[in-house]
Formats: structure tokens, sequence, C-alpha cells
């Protein structure tokens, strides 16, 4: 996972980024140019959750 500099309280309202290519999720305030995991330069997808349906922000969208 990729380190992230921010304070915890700032950390906690990241997104979650996922990696199209190997399904690596980081949560980070904007989406890496390469993959941590991969170690690719790949598209990367907000799957945050923004819905009381999956747990509200703080958490992932099973659903994406």
């Amino acid at each position: 996972m990729e380190k992230n500099t921010n304070s915890s309280a700032a950390a906690s309202m990241d997104p979650f980024w996922k990696c199209l290519e190997c399904g690596n999720t980081v949560r980070v305030a904007k989406p890496p140019e390469t993959c941590p995991s991969c170690k690719k330069k790949c598209a990367f997808k907000d799957v945050t959750c923004y819905t009381p349906d999956c747990g509200g922000p703080g958490n992932i969208d099973p659903q994406l």
C-alpha cells in the first residue's frame, strides 16, 4: 500500500482507488501514476462508498 503522509484525520477522508490492471486498492487523495503493487502505469477507479447501503465514506463499495 502506498505510504500516505497526510494526517490521520485527513487520510480518513481520502478516497479508495482500485488499480484496473491488478486490482490493488490504495487510499490516497489522488490516484498514483504508478501502481505500488504491479509497478505499472495503470488507470485507477474510485471505489469509495458514497451511500449508506455500503457503509458510507470510509468504506469500499463492494459493487465496484
